[in-house]
């Protein structure tokens, strides 16, 4: 081989491997040139013992290997790996590029390919076997390894170090066996199957963690859609700056922002120009077993020094009792991360920002923050536009990039499920009630634990309200339709540093038709309604109710969905004097909900019996308040007809301005009253007739207390 072209030649571990068998073929002649009568065959060692046997051993040195042909061999090792060297980077082979990551000396990468031999080639089981004077140890073990890659004496020294102490081969390479009642040198040494799989080039990731844990390769571009210039520049910044000041600190960086923000594509982006794989572990799918965590993330710590990757470690749903369980383990798998990898970088992916004592920082780290925001409805247009189709409306995607302040990877999945419902009801595009109901499946909230998911199914057909509360409703929706074209496009949003969500109030007596109003609300901006249950939120322990109403809120913000408070006044009453500490944490609670209410993006609608109970402060928040009067006589009539499906038998002696003019009842009351005359029809097997209506009517005005006239119902009675 020519030795001054080596980077020309193939650099494959085989060629190494090549050498390491001169040597090996030297020791086996050496064995058998000592054979003598009355000592085992070599062939037997480890299986009897003889007199002469004994003998031999004390006459014979620890370094009686050293004759002409051996020392040839290592002046020929020598020349060979100063050749290899002198090749660098350009030698790019797998067990070189181990070399490098993990900064292994000359002494530690021929064990590695010692180690690596009998799963390259099964006949060196049986050389170590005979070469271990012992067949049942068909392994190198630490005195083969000794005898066979040591040029001298101090490196013999330097190696045994390499094998007890804590050296990357011992760490991260070998695993760890027992030596049990053999003697050190008779450890056997295996390599790691992950680091098998990494020379042999047969697992691009260890199997063991790929259930929590992806790796991108710097091959593999990140995608540019979307994401921040400006926080691209500061991270790598931030990174460069700290290998430019020698590395001595570990740069941890914290990305904040909601899901499908980018916030694994600015840290792919980082780990791109830094000429690094990153390697993303989802820190919620790691065992919770404290020891198989502990064995799952020497597992990843190996893989991203082996790899030379960047860490990324990903929250997902991870709670901040299980991430407080999960620190010292963490803790301790990023230390050993930072103090064996040349080029360090934890990268930590969260929907919320963390203290710095929250997460597991080494001393030596230099923590920094980035936050990615919701992209703007100029960036969301385009991010739909970007999968148009030619049968699409154009003006279908602004009114989804206003309408849905979502990120790219939520515009993603909806887009997918918006496409698959539509083609399920055999239509070749999507509108915009199918990405309504897509865009419920795109977020994750808790809101069913602390309120009562109501179902949309009321139109602006069902709601019978004069003209000036149903003007008012249909403003409201505009107010949330058209809010990005006021406050962003029209820089209205500048003035406005707070309150820039929409508050409704909802006031009238019972059955007025308050609950409906919200549905169809909810209808007509395509968002999930969910009533507040007082009864989930509310609690007698101080602090208790405001961390409910806190969680309410952001889960709240996180979905898009609309906060419903049914008899709102029980928690928007007004403040009262202080005369005891019950009056005081009222007060708070009230002033929390004063604060939060302002502060909110999304819509809240109020609903009171009693407007006057309602705090000065709240109904100065409110962007619409709508009064629903008590229906007169004509939108009795209408509430009537409007209660009877089209598919009801009804009798052609129904009067229906005769029950308007003599049920003086809010439309709460005649749904009572229409549902309960249902009822009596179907037991006699008839239509609906009057005589049913008028008996549901005595009936419901028993309920409500209220004497029936007589003669109210005459001639129907």
């Amino acid at each position: 081989m020519d030795m001054t072209n080596y980077a020309a030649v193939s650099k494959d571990i085989y060629e190494e491997l090549g050498l390491l068998e001169q040597g090996m073929r030297l020791l086996l002649a050496d064995f058998e040139s000592k054979e003598v009568d009355g000592q085992a065959p070599y062939s037997m060692r480890g299986l009897m013992i003889t007199p002469s046997d004994i003998e031999r051993t004390l006459e014979e040195t620890e370094h009686r290997l050293e004759d002409d042909a051996l020392a040839a061999f290592r002046a020929y090792r020598l020349q060979w790996e100063a050749a290899r060297d002198a090749a660098g980077d350009a030698d790019d082979s797998p067990l070189a590029r181990l070399s490098r990551q993990l900064g292994l000396s000359v002494w530690e990468r021929r064990c590695v390919l010692l180690c690596l031999a009998p799963e390259l080639d099964i006949r060196y089981e049986s050389w170590f076997g005979y070469l271990n004077d012992d067949v049942t140890l068909r392994a190198p073990t630490a005195m083969l390894a000794l005898r066979l890659l040591c040029d001298s004496e101090e490196e013999r020294d330097t190696a045994r170090a390499y094998l007890a102490g804590s050296s990357p081969l011992r760490r991260f390479l070998l695993k760890n066996e027992t030596v049990g009642e053999r003697s050190s040198l008779k450890l056997p040494l295996r390599l790691d199957p992950r680091v098998v799989s990494f020379l042999l080039h047969t697992e691009a990731l260890d199997s063991r963690i790929a259930a929590v844990a992806v790796k991108y390769d710097e091959q593999q571009a990140a995608p540019g859609l979307l994401y921040d210039e400006r926080l691209q520049v500061s991270l790598q910044l931030a990174v460069n700056q700290e290998r430019a000041n020698g590395g001595a600190r570990l740069p941890f960086m914290q990305i904040v922002g909601p899901s499908g923000a980018g916030k694994k594509l600015h840290a792919r982006h980082v780990a791109e120009a830094s000429g690094q794989p990153l390697l993303v572990v989802a820190m919620d799918k790691l065992d919770g077993e404290a020891d198989k965590r502990s064995e799952q993330l020497r597992h990843i710590v190996r893989e991203a020094l082996i790899s030379g990757a960047m860490l990324g470690l990903t929250e997902g749903i991870l709670g901040d009792t299980l991430l407080e369980s999960y620190k010292g383990s963490l803790d301790a798998a990023i230390v050993e991360y930072a103090g064996a990898s040349p080029f360090p970088v934890v990268i930590w992916l969260a929907r919320r920002e963390r203290r710095g004592a929250q997460l597991p920082l080494p001393a030596e780290a230099s923590l920094l923050s980035f936050t990615i925001s919701v992209p703007d409805a100029e960036q969301r247009l385009k991010l739909w536009e970007l999968g148009s189709s030619d049968w699409d409306d154009p003006s279908l995607y602004e009114q989804l990039a206003d309408k849905y302040a979502f990120t790219a990877g939520q515009i993603e999945g909806t887009r997918r499920q918006a496409a698959l419902i539509a083609a399920l009801q055999g239509r070749s595009s999507a509108d915009l009630n199918d990405y309504a109901a897509a865009s419920r499946s795109q977020v994750q909230h808790r809101l069913s634990e602390l309120a009562e998911k109501r179902a949309p199914s009321r139109s602006w057909s069902d709601l019978v309200l004069p003209e000036e509360p149903l003007a008012l409703l249909t403003e409201a929706c505009n107010r949330y339709k058209f809010n990005e074209t006021v406050l962003n496009r029209w820089g209205f949003g500048s003035k406005l540093p707070y309150g820039r969500g929409l508050a409704l109030l909802f006031a009238g007596p019972p059955g007025t038709g308050k609950t409906m109003a919200a549905e169809v609300v909810a209808r007509e901006l395509g968002l999930e309604l969910y009533r507040i249950d007082l009864s989930r939120v509310v609690s007698k322990y101080i602090g208790e109710t405001e961390k409910n109403l806190r969680e309410l809120f952001e889960e709240a913000e996180n979905s898009g969905s609309i906060l419903f408070f049914d008899e709102g006044d029980s928690l928007f009453g007004k403040r009262t004097e202080v005369k005891d500490s019950n009056d005081r944490y009222a007060n708070m609670e009230a002033a929390f909900l004063l604060q939060r209410i302002e502060s909110f993006n999304g819509v809240t609608i109020l609903a009171t019996n009693l407007l006057q109970n309602m705090d000065e402060a709240f109904l100065r928040r409110m962007g619409v308040i709508v009064k629903f009067p008590f229906p007169d006589s004509t939108e009795r009539e209408r509430l009537f007809r409007s209660m009877l499906p089209a598919e009801a038998p009804l009798d052609s002696d129904l009067d229906f301005p005769f029950l308007a003019s003599a049920v003086d009842v809010a439309g709460g009351h005649i749904k009572n009253i229409v549902l309960a005359a249902a009822y009596m029809a179907a037991a006699e097997q008839s239509a609906i007739a009057m005589r049913h209506m008028i008996r549901a009517s005595r009936q419901e005005f028993h309920k409500m207390g209220k004497i029936v006239v007589k003669g109210l119902f005459d001639p129907y009675v």
